[in-house]
């Protein structure tokens, strides 16, 4: 009688071993498939941000707005997509057009392509959440549980993240003479500017289409471009300046040089009302434009 009831009760103990010991080995594998594709997800969505950085500030340039203050709004380039997996599969089913333009539209053109439509995106997202569960949320100013829907300020912030970086690079240029001789005398324009009453703003390095600052004031906005060069200034320089003034919303167009303009540069600003001008002339800006 004891020898069975040691047999049953190894039998029990060996059944509740292999038991907890599957049990483990199921959370394991349920952890490390987490995390695998957690690490997909995040990945791949640098990379993608990464190969279509400049796209992607050129985008942003082209929908941000300003204002007359130099204020920028961004809403067309952050957009308003829904955030629930249903709305969204509606939505993009009914070529809404909340996915037409801005982060929106590269979320549904470049990120769901890659990962193979919504099911697989969100099932990737959902194990980043579970492997990276807390976000340190700015805008309440405390740490809360990261949501489902969050997905769209995730890749919204990663995406801004690599623009303001690209911004903030002064371009690829910095190493270049000519480049910060060109911007030593933007910085002189923009601080004249500045001393008389403009409210100045400079342009993206990269995607400026061809204006280096912004001046405003009361209901001028003034589209420049600046050109420090030995050689006098062409047509070329005149034609960039047109397109930058359409461009940035522009009431004028001026071109600042200090070694002059050609003959046909000056016959094409004034068929496009563009100003040309020496740097002296910027001391008496307003007055110049009227």
């Amino acid at each position: 009688m004891n020898n069975i009831f040691i047999i049953v009760a190894s039998l029990i103990i060996l059944i509740v071993i292999v038991i907890v010991k599957n049990n483990f080995l199921k959370r394991r594998k349920y952890k490390l498939n987490n995390a695998l594709k957690a690490n997909y997800f995040l990945e791949t969505l640098n990379k993608l941000i990464q190969d279509n950085k400049y796209n992607l500030l050129e985008e942003r340039i082209r929908l941000k707005e300003i204002d007359a203050y130099g204020n920028e709004d961004l809403k067309k380039w952050i957009g308003n997509p829904p955030l629930d997996e249903i709305s969204i599969k509606e939505s993009l089913n009914n070529g809404s057009k909340r996915f037409k333009e801005g982060i929106p539209y590269f979320w549904e053109k470049v990120i769901l392509k890659e990962f193979l439509g919504q099911e697989s995106f969100f099932e990737k997202w959902n194990s980043y959440r579970k492997i990276n569960p807390i976000i340190n949320d700015e805008i309440i100013g405390a740490n809360r549980n990261l949501e489902n829907e969050d997905w769209f300020i995730f890749i919204a912030s990663q995406i801004e993240k690599s623009c303001l970086n690209m911004i903030g690079n002064n371009s690829l240029n910095k190493n270049n003479e000519n480049y910060k001789k060109g911007i030593r005398f933007e910085n002189y324009c923009m601080e004249i500017l500045k001393r008389n009453g403009w409210n100045v703003k400079e342009t993206p390095n990269t995607g400026d289409q061809g204006v280096d600052l912004i001046a405003s004031m009361d209901n001028l906005r003034i589209c420049i471009q600046c050109k420090d060069h030995k050689k006098i200034i062409g047509n070329k320089a005149v034609q960039e300046i047109s397109a930058g003034k359409l461009y940035w919303k522009g009431t004028h167009a001026v071109l600042v040089s200090k070694s002059g303009f050609t003959k046909s540069a000056q016959k094409l600003a004034r068929a496009n009302k563009v100003k040309l001008i020496n740097s002296y002339e910027l001391e008496d800006f307003e007055n110049f434009l009227i």
